[in-house]
């Protein structure tokens, strides 16, 4: 059966179920338990495992048609979201269909109302969740929690109902669906930092209400996750991220996370503080790690590589775009980094660039290694930036930049070669190995080595990261990114 009749039976059958209900639909919590036999008149025993809750005492449950679960338009959508935990089981060669998006908790406008205790979205190691609408995406409101634990060999994927049609014919398909958003009680510099408790502000495309004053907040996990083909344009130049992370804090257990071919940014951080440990961003049209409006976090171990048809900015990170000196100011720390451009990639005037830092910004970058842009590999923009750089508030060290354009201008240029653990090489230079693995023996255009020493002592600055012997994202001692990541060896 193909998938387009599938959604057309589920919604017929939801349609039956929830005719018996009358009125408004009010969700009440329910076991998330996903077991249910019916016997099928010939003795045998099927099993429905997808996903459910209970409306006004009737279940609402996913449909099982072959080894897919498939959910009707009204399981979920934004003016009726989930209120109920549930969870999403692994469907060996199957996956979980939505239509038009998955909306987890409610979306409450003010931030004093909102259900703290509010609903649980678990979703097991192995699950593919499929999306059919191009404006579909995953909310996880404020107070909502998500729990997706994928492992290695069993990651957990979001993507598109065409790829698992086979229906992607052009390997740089972008904007099929959505995205994912998680909304958080973070602190962003767009908010009354007198009233903090009160602080609501709305995402993008319809993402909902975030903000607060807790960048501790705790809205869940999520371990080994993959997001593909994402970033549906909403409205004329107004395109979903991978991953929105809006004022999401530091409670949040972020690791191994990939975002694969997004129409807008891989990741963004809006304020919060939230961290991440071993990040791949590949093929995104836009940028690929964006940060504003005053995110606090760390990451450690992300890895970059641009698309051979378009792509902007590795990094585009800034502080306040209506006000440069917001507090609390942007200030993240991030160590091993690693941009590999396109020298063939072109987005207008914005061409595969490095890293551009910019409406002041602070933080602190080390162990970095950009190489292979087309545009200008390092650049800072705005003078309370340049001010920030000046005063030490940016730092970047321990370091290399290789292209044929590394720095936008003496100002940058000052700035990078001012530090003596950094090093300045050129196109010719050899910094990678095996594609995007760090080269142990780093060489320039002649072959001669070249030393860059690496920050080995980041836990006396944090004790988040991990004391390393390298530089960039990837070591040839530890691949982390092999069994579970794609685009990276095409």
């Amino acid at each position: 059966m193909n998938r387009t009749k599938a959604f057309a039976l589920s919604a017929l059958t939801a349609s039956m179920f929830l005719a018996g209900c009358g009125g408004d639909i009010n969700l009440t919590p329910t076991s998330i338990d996903n077991s249910n036999t019916t016997n099928n008149g010939g003795g045998t025993t099927d099993t429905n495992n997808c996903a459910s809750y209970e409306a006004s005492g009737t279940e609402v449950r996913g449909e099982k048609i072959g080894a897919d679960c498939v959910y009707p338009r009204s399981f979920s959508t934004p003016e009726s979201p989930v209120t109920s935990d549930i969870r999403l089981v692994e469907l060996p060669g199957g996956a979980h269909i939505f239509p038009n998006g998955l909306y987890i908790g409610e979306n409450i406008e003010a931030t004093a109302e909102v259900n703290r205790d509010g609903p649980t979205l678990t979703i097991d190691a192995g699950a593919t969740l499929a999306f059919e609408d191009g404006d579909a995406f995953v909310r996880i409101s404020r107070g909502a929690d998500i729990i997706a634990e994928g492992n290695r060999n069993a990651p957990i994927t979001f993507t598109s109902v065409q790829e698992l049609d086979d229906q992607i014919t052009n390997p740089n398909a972008r904007g099929l669906w959505g995205g994912v958003v998680i909304n958080g009680f973070g602190i962003s510099n767009k908010c009354d930092q007198n009233d903090l408790a009160n602080c609501v502000l709305q995402g993008e495309g319809g993402a909902g209400f975030y903000g607060g004053d807790d960048n501790e907040d705790n809205s869940g996990i999520m371990r080994y996750v993959l997001v593909k083909y994402a970033g549906y344009e909403v409205s004329l130049d107004n395109e979903l991220n991978g991953i929105t992370f809006y004022a999401v804090g530091s409670g949040t257990t972020l690791e191994y996370i990939q975002v694969h071919n997004n129409l807008d940014d891989g990741i963004e951080f809006f304020g919060g503080a939230a961290n991440v440990k071993n990040v791949v961003l590949t093929g995104n049209d836009d940028d690929s790690l964006d940060w504003a409006d005053g995110w606090q976090g760390k990451i450690q171990y992300i890895l970059v590589k641009h698309a051979d048809d378009r792509a902007n900015r590795a990094i585009e990170a800034d502080g306040n775009s209506g006000n440069n000196d917001a507090t609390p100011y942007s200030n993240p720390i991030i160590a091993n980094f690693t941009s590999i451009g396109s020298l063939t990639a072109t987005d207008g005037s914005d061409e595969s660039e490095g890293v551009l830092v910019r409406e002041g910004t602070r933080g602190a970058l080390y162990n970095f290694v950009i190489t292979d842009a087309r545009g200008e590999c390092l650049e800072i923009d705005n003078s309370a930036t340049v001010a920030a750089a000046q005063a030490g508030d940016l730092t970047i060290e321990n370091s290399v930049i290789a292209c044929s354009e590394n720095f936008a201008d003496t100002t940058t240029q000052d700035w990078f070669q001012g530090v003596d653990s950094n090093v300045t090489l050129d196109e010719t230079a050899s910094v990678l190995a095996s594609g995007y693995v760090t080269a142990s023996e780093i060489t320039d255009g002649s072959g001669a080595p070249v030393t860059v020493t690496p920050k080995t002592d980041l836990s006396s600055i944090d004790p988040f990261f991990d004391d390393v012997d390298f530089i960039g994202a990837v070591s040839e001692d530890d691949d982390w990114t092999n069994g579970w990541t794609v685009g990276l060896r095409d």
